[in-house]
């Protein structure tokens, strides 16, 4: 896969908002107007350019409807883009994929004698794979699904 699909168009969006917001009110209007372009790109890139809730905002360049999406969005009132669904998905089924590789490499460890009945892992959390950027990492975290155990590592929410 590539890395470049691995981001967040909720992140991207408030990343250009936050740019809008950082402008001089008396900048020249093309300096917004790039910022503009730039979201109707990243809409176009993750395949959004139909969702309306997002796209109609960002086409009639109403930042006061583009916060209502955001403010939506952190209420959960508006869902999330389906990109940002899809992504956020791979990045969990990653995580519990290399949790599950650890478990078992550490359940059958040579350090446990063979002929015993076996012991589960206490492997209760992992370091993210890397493919995925910290911001996806704290998104799963500030959903639930994740917990921060601390020193990088990150746990299931909800133990399996």
């Amino acid at each position: 896969m590539d890395a470049s699909e691995n981001w967040l168009l909720c992140l991207r969006m408030r990343a250009f908002a936050a740019d809008l917001d950082a402008l001089a009110p008396d900048a020249d209007e093309a300096a917004s107007a790039a910022i503009w372009r730039q979201m109707e790109r990243a809409l176009e890139k993750a395949g959004a350019e139909e969702d309306a809730d997002l796209a109609l905002p960002v086409l009639e360049r109403s930042r006061t409807e583009v916060q209502a999406v955001f403010d939506g969005w952190d209420n959960g009132s508006v869902h999330l883009p389906e990109w940002d669904k899809a992504v956020l998905k791979r990045a969990l089924k990653a995580y519990r994929k290399r949790l599950k590789l650890m478990r078992l490499d550490d359940e059958s460890s040579g350090s446990r004698n063979p002929l015993s009945k076996g012991e589960e892992s206490s492997i209760l959390g992992v370091r993210p794979p890397e493919q995925y950027p910290p911001e996806i990492w704290a998104f799963l975290v500030a959903q639930g699904k994740l917990r921060d155990a601390g020193g990088g590592l990150l746990e299931l929410a909800t133990i399996s």
